[in-house]
């Protein structure tokens, strides 16, 4: 009976160390895991957009960031959440009237087809599943993501056409010339020489950089507003004929100078105007849209909006997926 009592303590002190270094190893896990879930979890299941009741989570949106980086027209991050909410509202408002516009499946896959072919007449079933497979382990976008994208893409051919025909023929062009330089400090050399008095044509036939620029003494013929970049747009518009602009950016390789040759109030488009023009008519459309619409773009900071932590975080993830593409080679 005593040797029992006196082993009692030992036990219960066992017990105790034992119960402390499971509390121990419960609390450590439970520290580990919640890190690697806010580190590897929960970022990628932040709404990063809203359009109305439609939301856009960040781990969607690392997926078509890296299908745009490919694409010559990306503009970065905060260009691409402009775009899906643009993609939102053309879905949204595209099947309703006035414009009760739908997308089959036969026309869904008949678009993804004619991208699939490349250019060549046709494709068969098993090269299309091919490829279709292809993409889907490139974007790693699941089937439905991909097919929505699709079936978009089918909305917004069928909206730039009913605008097209609903667009006007006649407007207000400019008939503008251009003299093009890499740096602000060589345009800026350019302006000083055309206050001194230096003719405009001579200078766009002695300094655009390419040979056909020179030769047409950087002609652009005439333009629409709508046809032409914003910023190329609001300072065309703006002069009055034979004034020269100041120098302002066209990209961050590019800087120039405009002059208004001449000038018309209404003039009939050519069809190459019309052509050209409808591929903006969908985006002033929803430029336009926008105002209806309750759009908020958030970052991983709660009341931040996207932000340059955010924005930063982004483009790592970008070197992350391709660093890892590029080792699965």
């Amino acid at each position: 009976m005593e040797n029992k009592k006196s082993n009692e303590p030992k036990s219960r002190s066992l017990f105790l160390t034992i119960l402390v270094a499971v509390v121990v190893v419960l609390v450590i896990g439970s520290i580990a895991g919640y890190a690697i879930y806010r580190q590897e979890i929960e970022p990628f299941e932040t709404v990063v957009l809203r359009i109305d009741d439609k939301e856009i989570k960040m781990r969607y949106f690392l997926k078509r960031l890296r299908m745009s980086q490919n694409s010559t027209s990306f503009g970065g991050p905060p260009s691409l959440l402009g775009i899906i909410a643009r993609e939102e509202i053309i879905k949204k408002k595209t099947t309703k009237p006035p414009y009760n516009f739908s997308a089959s499946e036969e026309e869904i896959v008949d678009s993804l087809k004619t991208i699939a072919r490349q250019g060549i007449e046709s494709i068969t079933e098993k090269e299309y599943s091919e490829w279709f497979r292809q993409q889907l382990n490139q974007t790693q976008f699941s089937e439905l993501e991909f097919m929505e994208l699709a079936r978009m893409n089918v909305l917004r051919q069928k909206l730039r056409e009913y605008l097209a025909t609903r667009a006007p023929t006649v407007s207000e062009q400019v008939h503008l010339h251009m003299i093009i330089q890499r740096t602000l400090g060589e345009m800026n050399k350019v302006k000083l020489r055309l206050d001194e008095g230096e003719d405009f044509f001579e200078l766009a036939k002695e300094l655009n950089p390419s040979v056909a620029t020179r030769e047409n003494q950087g002609d652009l013929g005439w333009q629409t507003k709508n046809g032409l970049d914003r910023r190329l747009a609001d300072v065309a518009f703006q002069l009055e004929v034979g004034m020269p602009s100041n120098p302002f950016p066209l990209s961050k390789e590019a800087f120039a100078i405009v002059m208004v040759k001449e000038k018309a109030a209404a003039r009939e488009m050519s069809k190459e105007m019309q052509e050209r023009q409808k591929f903006g008519l969908v985006e002033q459309w929803a430029a336009k849209e926008f105002q209806y619409h309750k759009i908020i773009y958030h970052g991983l900071t709660e009341g931040k909006g996207w932000d340059s932590e955010t924005n930063a975080w982004a483009n790592w993830q970008m070197q992350r997926m391709n660093s890892e593409t590029e080792s699965e080679k």
